[in-house]
């Protein structure tokens, strides 16, 4: 029997996702992030087929997001970014809260996402050797580019935005994937992505992947693509991803 336990890890509202007879053991440790206006509670399947493969799972609630809903700013994109910064700022305190207390197994860690989450995973993956394997399931690897289609999106849409909103953002640097790809250092990374993906856009994915693939640091790379599929995750791709972190984290 899976049991869902709801924590509070500081500030950070969290629910922990873990077969019942091995609460207590320490097992792989996934941490799952939901996407852009969404919250834990919608990426609960995700996370029970990852516990049925004796996973320890963990969905934090983004800054902004679920119990911590705020209203989103008028300037495009700056609480989607304000989100994923949280995200990647509170890492390593829920990692540490797991570890400390010897409920990690082995030091194998998976982090995965949808969407704004996967996004966030893809930043991780650049400041964070110990994750073991990751899933970015439609989110780009390419933050730049998509903070460039936002800010063009705004002009165009005579939207305000802030002369320098480049700048204000510019931490984004650090964390794109697409910039430093030889963070990648030869991890199970999987990525899937929908051909008609209307949020986030395809070819950016599909280009790194392209790029990347057949360096020496990107050997365990995978790229699936959802043929006419649009910005929505299906059972069979969860339980891709589930057989994909019981594989690696086993």
């Amino acid at each position: 029997m899976v049991k869902i336990k709801q924590r509070l890890i500081q500030d950070v509202p969290i629910l922990e996702v873990v077969k019942e007879k091995f609460e207590n053991d320490a097992l792989p440790l996934v941490v799952f992030y939901h996407g852009w206006r969404s919250s834990k509670e919608l990426v609960l399947t995700q996370a029970r087929k990852l516990a049925e493969k004796n996973i320890r799972v963990i969905l934090p609630d983004a800054i902004n997001h679920g119990q911590r809903h705020a209203d989103i700013s008028s300037i495009p994109s700056f609480t989607f970014w304000n989100s994923i910064q949280g995200n990647l700022a509170e890492f390593s305190l829920l990692r540490n809260f797991y570890s400390q207390r010897g409920l990690i197994k082995d030091k194998k860690i998976g982090v995965g996402g949808y969407s704004m989450g996967a996004m966030t995973t893809g930043a991780l993956l650049t400041q964070h050797p110990e994750i073991t394997a990751a899933t970015i399931i439609m989110g780009t690897p390419n933050l730049e580019a998509y903070a460039k289609l936002v800010r063009e999106d705004a002009k165009r849409r005579n939207l305000y935005i802030p002369e320098d909103l480049q700048y204000l953002t510019s931490w984004i640097d650090h964390f794109d994937l697409n910039q430093h790809p030889e963070k990648l250092a030869n991890r199970p990374v999987l990525f899937w992505h929908g051909t008609e993906d209307k949020r986030i856009p395809y070819q950016q994915s599909c280009d790194f992947f392209n790029r990347v693939h057949a360096q020496p640091f990107a050997q365990q790379v995978a790229f699936i693509t959802g043929y006419k599929a649009g910005h929505l995750v299906e059972i069979r791709l969860m339980d891709k991803i589930a057989n994909f972190f019981e594989y690696y984290l086993e």
